[in-house]
């Protein structure tokens, strides 16, 4: 009897590891999570001091919901006539869309239109036109710096990372593509906190220069890892100006999280929220 109790506990123990771990390399839901355990959960970050790691030669699986759900994400101004950048999986099949203008202020979003073949949509709000952001075509390289801002998790945080390689990216489930992507590994939180990265997907990653590199579209919180869209995505859409009216700041180590707040203040950042048809 107490070999079989001994056989049976060292079983539940393995069962536990296996599905705990079985899937640590497919990318987490791109959508925030709902409260609980997992949240809290302390973040993988790669130490600076510490070699970079390998890329991803494998590539990358994202898998949608087949039903759209009500969800949230990060968009950012590419135009200062109220054009913005998000992620398509963030605005696919919504009945509604709207980004938060202020406390309990929404700005529905006259209309958005999603690439096809990248996780990539471009939106148009007729209330919100504040300073754009000047786009970069040129794609980080090995060991560059990028710094991603938003509302992870609903709540305003920015994200430092490192560019390890470019890798391929295949989204399954509600649509199908492939496409290339960046991938990074996390270095610091600003705020600290937790668990996933859902609700910064569509948010900016800009260079120490100012440009916007790309934009986030997955992430592998249990590995470290975020993966942005390539930036030729910018000049192919043709979204690429001279730089009349948009805004450049040189972004610091020290205090990139001062800058993504400010941004997120005069809402060139601006979180987006889909209702579900």
């Amino acid at each position: 009897m107490r070999r079989s109790r001994e056989i049976l506990t060292y079983l539940v123990i393995i069962i536990f590891f296996i599905v705990r771990y079985a899937n640590v390399d497919e990318v987490e839901p791109r959508r925030p999570l709902p409260e609980g355990a997992e949240q809290h959960v302390p973040p993988v970050l790669i130490p600076d001091d510490g070699p970079l790691p390998g890329n991803d030669d494998r590539g990358v699986t994202v898998e949608l919901d087949l039903e759209v759900k009500n969800g949230i994400g990060t968009a950012f101004a590419a135009r200062g006539d109220g054009v913005f950048i998000t992620a398509r999986h963030v605005v696919d099949g919504c009945g509604k869309i709207y980004l938060v203008k202020g406390p309990r202020m929404l700005e529905p979003v006259a209309s958005a239109t999603s690439e096809t073949s990248r996780d990539f949509a471009v939106l148009r709000a007729k209330g919100m036109k504040p300073k754009a952001f000047e786009l970069s075509s040129e794609s980080p390289n090995r060991g560059d710096d990028g710094y991603m801002m938003g509302f992870p998790q609903g709540k305003p945080a920015d994200v430092r990372a490192t560019v390890i390689g470019r890798t391929e990216m295949r989204s399954t489930g509600r649509y199908r593509m492939r496409e290339p992507v960046v991938a990074w590994v996390e270095r610091e939180r600003r705020p600290t906190f937790g668990g996933s990265l859902g609700g910064i997907s569509g948010g900016p990653v800009f260079n120490a220069e100012g440009y916007v590199v790309g934009t986030v579209v997955a992430g592998a919180p249990r590995r470290g890892r975020v993966y942005t869209t390539h930036p030729r995505v910018f000049e192919d859409t043709g979204l690429i100006a001279d730089g009349t009216g948009t805004q450049r700041t040189l972004i610091k180590r020290e205090n990139f999280d001062e800058n993504g707040n400010a941004f997120r203040a005069n809402r060139s950042i601006a979180q987006v929220y889909c209702e579900a048809p």
